[in-house]
């Protein structure tokens, strides 16, 4: 299952993403992974979440990142949500592409049962309407 958390830069996607996270600890059984294209937010979350920075493995196109996405869910087995926190700063800009990416992992995550949860800055309308299903209502949050 895919869920998008869509908002405009500065709304609050990235703290709300951070306590989803830091939540998530104590309610699944399995494994979390962090994604992020910088190591900024490392710090802010549980020692328990695998964290993962995008500049460290060269993630920077849709497939690079569906394809570590599969890398990941095959080693790990108990893999049971991935955050991936900016999706448009690790690709910049998005496009159309968006589409089918989002189409693949949710495909992907219900074949191997887990969630994936992605952040992004999204201001293409056409690819808004697409993705519009995935879409998930977030409160802003502070931390």
């Amino acid at each position: 299952m895919v869920k998008l958390l869509i908002g405009e830069a500065g709304s609050g996607k990235t703290k709300a993403m951070i306590q989803m996270a830091n939540e998530s600890v104590e309610l699944v059984k399995g494994e979390l992974v962090y994604i992020e294209s910088s190591s900024k937010h490392m710090h802010q979350l549980h020692r328990d979440i695998r964290f993962i920075s995008t500049q460290d493995f060269n993630l920077d196109t849709f497939s690079s990142i569906y394809g570590f996405i599969c890398g990941l869910v095959s080693e790990n087995y108990d893999i049971e949500k991935i955050f991936i926190d900016g999706l448009d700063k690790i690709i910049n800009p998005l496009s159309a592409d968006l589409i089918s990416f989002i189409d693949g992992i949710d495909k992907l995550s219900d074949k191997h049962e887990f969630e994936i949860i992605i952040s992004a800055s999204i201001y293409d309308q056409d690819v808004l309407e697409k993705v519009q299903k995935y879409s998930h209502n977030y409160e802003k949050v502070s931390l």
